[in-house]
């Protein structure tokens, strides 16, 4: 709702103007909200996936590969949410935005499916089956890689930004300062600093 939302005041105060949502997520929720409002015929840009440094999301928007953790990365010591099953060490690194702090995003499997979908010419059922097999390869890999007719779907619709704790400071740093001195009365928490970061960046 809040797309609409957001797209009727814009509208109201700059009639024509073009838009683009930039998201920051880790679960995918929010950002597949907007997919569906774009589905539903609501103008915008693509979709910016904005993501910390746990950058499932932006790696595979990158590479096509969905995958837990990047083989060669230096991990730092997991947290709780990064107990999972698989072959994989499941990692998730903490950032100042923990809310975003999570390994898998549960809400992905959706978007796949509507890739899968049209990759497979609208057969339903197909798309489940191809849907399935994917998500079992990362249960049980740690990772799958879609093809690139999947990825270059994706790719119409979304682009996606990994945004790290070192991008995030000077931002957050900044804004406490001008909090502090009475030159700003903002109170957005980093996520909302990692979103204009991913902004600028895009």
């Amino acid at each position: 709702m809040y797309y609409f939302l957001s797209y009727f005041h814009v509208q109201a105060i700059s009639p024509g103007a073009r838009i683009q949502y930039v998201v920051p997520t880790g679960n995918f929720g929010d950002v597949l909200a907007g997919y569906y409002a774009k589905r539903m015929g609501l103008p915008m840009d693509k979709l910016v996936i904005a993501t910390n440094s746990n950058d499932i999301l932006a790696r595979f928007w990158k590479t096509g590969r969905y995958e837990r953790v990047e083989l060669d990365a230096e991990v730092a010591p997991p947290t709780a949410n990064g107990a999972l099953d698989g072959k994989q060490p499941a990692v998730v690194r903490e950032t100042f935005s923990p809310a975003m702090d999570i390994l898998v995003s549960s809400n992905f499997e959706r978007l796949l499916w509507y890739l899968a979908c049209e990759a497979e010419g609208g057969g339903m059922d197909a798309a489940c089956t191809v849907v399935d097999g994917w998500m079992k390869s990362v249960k049980s890999d740690g990772r799958v890689e879609v093809p690139r007719k999947v990825l270059e779907l994706a790719k119409r619709d979304f682009t996606a930004e990994r945004v790290s704790d070192d991008q995030v400071r000077p931002l957050s740093i900044q804004r406490f300062m001008g909090i502090q001195r009475g030159t700003r009365t903002d109170t957005r928490d980093d996520t909302e600093v990692l979103r204009v970061r991913a902004f600028l960046h895009r």
